[in-house]
């Protein structure tokens, strides 16, 4: 054989080599994208394919929260949630109770073992961790919706006990183009003549004149009490749901001591609401 030859094979099996090291390393990368990808990010796109196909006039959704340190009654919560077809599941918030890396990953599993052909929205807790929420489950502040449907939910970020200047802004900005279906989710619920203690009140009368001035708002959601429990806030339906989990209140100023779900029903642009105990 010839040096010119040699050397001709040689090189082209460098070439052939390199290349299947490149396809390996941009199979790596696609792979490590799928797995980068947040709970938010599959839930909107999941989202997205059911609103297409659900009927307008006639579709649910369901609410819980607070599903820290009971798996059972978190996946029963799931699963009761299932059968009412929902739209979505929002989560008040409190999956964990300490946000780490390792909880996070395993309500993830659970979730997605459990409803995986439903999106879940995370809103943030006081007992997440905003780097991990952030990289595996959902930025702190968002909305999610369908315009078809003429729905909008807006979450944001009041975990630390008050609203701020930016998140009522953004309420304000989302607010001003929202569609006739509209809904608020923040963690802690606001003081009320009738909620007094687990709550906030920097930010929340501006958040009552926010709410009360725009007419698309029809409920906001709320979790860290670990009761169920309705108010007006706003001049609109206010709810607490804290009953996904997390151990119940031992002793209440307010609500029911249950485990629970809500089942939100928008029929013709207006929302009906049933609590459903996990019995």
């Amino acid at each position: 054989m010839s040096q010119t030859s040699s050397h001709s094979r040689t090189c082209k099996f460098h070439s052939q080599f390199s290349l299947l090291i490149l396809i390996l390393l941009l199979s790596f990368g696609a792979v490590s994208a799928a797995h980068a990808e947040t709970l938010f990010q599959r839930s909107s796109v999941l989202m997205q394919q059911l609103a297409a196909k659900a009927t307008p006039g006639d579709y649910s959704f369901v609410v819980l929260g607070d599903s820290r340190g009971n798996e059972a009654v978190f996946k029963k919560a799931l699963s009761v949630a299932a059968t009412y077809r929902p739209l979505f599941i929002l989560h008040g918030g409190d999956y964990s109770d300490k946000g780490s890396d390792e909880e996070t990953r395993k309500f993830l599993s659970l979730v997605e073992s459990t409803v995986p052909a439903i999106p879940v929205f995370v809103v943030f807790g006081n007992h997440e961790s905003p780097a991990v929420f952030e990289k595996l489950v959902a930025p702190r502040q968002y909305r999610f919706g369908s315009k078809r449907l003429g729905l909008r939910v807006l979450v944001v970020d009041n975990a630390g006990e008050e609203l701020k200047a930016p998140e009522l802004s953004f309420l304000e900005k989302e607010l001003a183009t929202a569609p006739q279906a509209t809904f608020l989710a923040m963690h802690v619920p606001p003081e009320t003549s009738r909620w007094r203690g687990h709550t906030f009140t920097d930010g929340a009368s501006e958040l009552a004149r926010v709410i009360a001035s725009s007419g698309p708002v029809q409920a906001s959601f709320f979790a860290h009490s670990h009761v169920y429990d309705r108010d007006l806030f706003g001049g609109k339906p206010a709810f607490i749901s804290g009953g996904a989990g997390a151990p119940l209140a031992w002793m209440s100023r307010y609500g029911e001591r249950v485990y629970h779900i809500i089942v939100v029903r928008v029929k013709n642009g207006r929302a009906s609401y049933q609590m459903v105990p996990l019995k």
